[in-house]
């Protein structure tokens, strides 16, 4: 069974105001809907992120001193491990607009449920792009633009995950993962994001939406 994804640009707005940031922090709230096949909402929790692992603190560090020819400091791609001595497109870093069945950045989900750690690089068992076992059909990411009730100012990110394995898959873990641009390597993707969730089962045919909020509070 093919399930079609679908991307709806106007959707990924600020559906509510809860901040479960304290002031003075920057966080995220993580949502996860799951919707039948007929486009019902079956299941919706709304928690707050376990947050940002230390690769954000280092890339924002390196856009900061403006880093993007040459750093010292020790990066671990995703999927090929050390970047030490990053160099980069400090333009291109920090992308997360992965577009449809690109299951290497943005919003990614998984299967492992090992404890999120600050040095985090990758998920656990991440889950790939498809329709095989255990495989979800990425959507394209979209965004909602940045907002604020006086107190939390926010903007959202959002990605679809369609079930047509033919059978469950039961999503553990959940994370962001932003593209930095090389000039003279395949782009790396850095994870800044991990939170290990109480299991959700995607029924075949149905279709998880992630939501990660991005807050500052005062």
């Amino acid at each position: 069974m093919k399930t079609k994804i679908e991307t709806d640009k106007k959707a990924a707005v600020v559906i509510k105001p809860e901040s479960l940031t304290q002031p003075g922090e920057i966080g995220a709230v993580l949502e996860l809907v799951l919707k039948d096949k007929n486009g019902r909402t079956r299941e919706c929790r709304i928690m707050k992120s376990e947050c940002f692992v230390v690769q954000f603190l280092q890339i924002l560090f390196m856009r900061f001193q403006w880093l993007g020819n040459f750093s010292s400091l020790t990066l671990f791609h995703t999927v090929d491990g050390d970047m030490t001595g990053f160099k980069g497109n400090i333009a291109g870093s920090m992308r997360a607009d992965a577009a449809v069945n690109v299951g290497t950045y943005g919003i990614l989900v998984g299967l492992g449920n090992a404890p999120v750690t600050l040095n985090d690089y990758a998920l656990d068992d991440p889950i790939a792009h498809g329709t095989g076992a255990n495989g979800l059909q990425y959507g394209g990411m979209t965004f909602g633009a940045p907002t604020n009730d006086g107190t939390t100012s926010q903007f959202t990110l959002t990605r679809n995950f369609a079930n047509g394995s033919g059978g469950n898959v039961v999503v553990n873990e959940v994370g962001l993962a932003v593209r930095n641009e090389f000039n003279t390597h395949a782009p790396p993707d850095f994870l800044i994001l991990r939170d290990v969730i109480t299991p959700i089962t995607v029924p075949n045919g149905e279709t998880l939406t992630v939501n990660y909020r991005i807050q500052v509070a005062i």
